[in-house]
């Protein structure tokens, strides 16, 4: 094999490497979107409850709390390590 040929091949795998990591990539931000959807739905649901019932109890704000520290920052951060 000649070194123009080992450069062109080594060429073509970078090019697949760096495929595969932006498909990862995508499939990560679709999970990231779909996981941020489910929260904000669950934290609708929160609000709707307060918003039937009248009243902002512990429970409701502990599980709002909850939903945060659970879910949105660690979505937050890994979306900032993917930009």
């Amino acid at each position: 094999m000649s070194v123009q040929s080992a450069e062109k091949h080594i060429l073509e795998a970078e090019r697949r490497a760096k495929q595969r990591v932006q498909a990862e990539i995508g499939r990560d931000s679709e999970r990231l979107d779909n996981m941020r959807e489910k929260l904000r739905i669950a934290k609708n649901g929160l609000l709707r409850v307060k918003e039937i019932t009248g009243e902002s109890s512990r429970a409701h704000q502990a599980a709002d709390r909850a939903l945060i520290q659970i879910a949105a920052r660690p979505i937050d951060a890994a979306r900032e390590v993917k930009e």
